[in-house]
């Protein structure tokens, strides 16, 4: 964990606090529950309260309704015949406790902030919101959510809000496999405002393409500058010319990938270009930022505390930095021929075979290697040999040839046994191999 501040010695107390929750939130994302079966029009037993329908006003299974009548220890959920749905808010949705909000985890719910509403959510006290988009808010700061309580986004998208402040602010917020992105924002941020000695973790989430000013901010008040954890987590392309406010403090855990350096610099941070692009459906339940293929996240995160995406596809070894894990890997398919030539006189072979990628231009290596078992009166011998070529892959078939020089004796005319294997292989090709008996046929040259 890397601190980053030019005011050195300030802060301890608020120092321990900050590093104890970033380290608290290394747990895995808790995987979805269970949708109820449809077809309640009450609250359900135990903690869960259905919405059945998408009327944005205090009616009967409304989401309206299901906020008023949720307590602290009450969740949320949505009708499966809703999945996918929007939810335009005649009014802001503002809860008197905790309270959780889950949409369904395979196609999401929408909130939409009326021009009325003004905001889509108020949390005095906090909570979870899980598996939504919310978008539409005008009020500011926090024209998406505001809070005054600890606040936990997971597998949530925050777009096209346009108040005159961050679409979120609070003093205690967290975002875990979420995206922030598409939003206009004043100061003191585009994306993401923190209250005067709050708390900020990004874990796996990608904050981008937010315009307006910096993305993330301090909305200043009596008290000391926010902290702000970054853990694999993506911040870029924000603002008119810079992502942070250099007054915050901020916290590299992992590794993360920033378009500058106004989020600072440690070994933990990477000023790169993440080569985003741009917010679209990837699947699952909200929209999300995916990135080329060529881009330094790929299989860059460090300590993956998390074990699926947004989408919840699942996460590799290595994660991905940001939000969506990287699934679009080249394929290749190689083949081998059935015939190769023996020199006649050097006694190398030459194996030729055929290669196609599912993307254009990715460029490798091929290794062969070749065994002939040969027998001489009662004794039997193995000849083999190793070869190797580039190939400049395409997305149709072409051919491939590599000479195979023994390492012993010499290859002669008969059967063999050959394999081929791709090396030196970008990230984002997926290694391959093919093997086969071939015919050696002895030519002179």
């Amino acid at each position: 964990m890397h601190r980053l501040t030019s005011r050195a010695g300030r802060w301890p107390l608020a120092l321990t606090l900050a590093a104890v929750a970033a380290c608290s939130d290394d747990a895995p994302t808790t995987a979805p529950r269970a949708t109820p079966s449809s077809g309640s029009r009450e609250a359900l037993d135990g903690n869960v309260i259905l919405v059945t329908n998408t009327s944005g006003a205090n009616v009967p299974g409304s989401l309206h309704w299901a906020v008023n009548l949720a307590g602290g220890t009450n969740v949320i959920q949505f009708d499966s015949t809703l999945a996918g749905d929007t939810i335009t808010l005649d009014t802001m949705l503002e809860p008197f406790a905790y309270i959780t909000i889950e949409g369904p985890s395979n196609k999401g719910i929408t909130l939409v902030a009326s021009p009325a509403a003004g905001r889509v959510i108020r949390l005095p006290q906090g909570g979870v919101l899980r598996n939504l988009t919310l978008s539409g808010g005008t009020a500011g700061p926090g024209s998406a959510v505001w809070t005054q309580g600890p606040t936990r986004l997971e597998h949530t998208t925050v777009t096209d809000n346009h108040g005159s402040g961050a679409p979120i602010h609070g003093h205690e917020i967290t975002l875990v496999n979420s995206t922030v992105s598409g939003n206009t924002g004043g100061s003191p941020a585009s994306a993401i405002s923190i209250a005067s000695s709050g708390t900020l973790v990004l874990n796996n989430s990608t904050v981008a393409h937010n315009d307006g000013g910096r993305a993330i901010g301090w909305q200043m008040s009596p008290g000391g500058p926010p902290f702000v954890t970054l853990r694999n987590s993506i911040v870029a392309n924000n603002g008119f010319s810079y992502n942070c406010d250099d007054m915050v403090d901020f916290y590299h855990v992992g590794m993360n990938i920033a378009s500058d350096s106004t989020c600072g610099v440690s070994s933990s941070m990477l000023v790169a270009d993440p080569m985003l692009l741009g917010l679209a459906d990837n699947g699952g339940p909200t929209r999300t930022e995916r990135f080329d293929h060529r881009s330094p996240a790929l299989n860059a995160g460090v300590n993956c505390s998390v074990t699926v995406d947004q989408r919840y596809v699942s996460r590799g070894t290595s994660c991905d930095i940001g939000a969506l894990e990287f699934t679009d890997f080249t394929v290749v398919t190689l083949n081998i021929d059935p015939n190769a030539n023996v020199n006649a006189t050097t006694g190398a072979a030459t194996v030729t075979g055929t290669v196609a990628c599912s993307r254009m231009g990715d460029q490798f290596g091929v290794r062969v290697q070749l065994e002939q078992q040969q027998k001489v009166g009662k004794t039997t011998t193995t000849v083999q040999g190793t070869g190797s070529t580039t190939v400049n892959c395409t997305t149709s078939t072409q051919p491939w040839s590599a000479a195979v020089v023994p390492a012993t004796g010499a290859f002669a005319a008969g059967t063999g046994t050959a394999g081929a294997q791709t090396i030196n292989t970008p990230k984002w090709v997926t290694p391959t191999a093919a093997s086969r008996s071939v015919k050696l046929v002895r030519v002179r040259k």
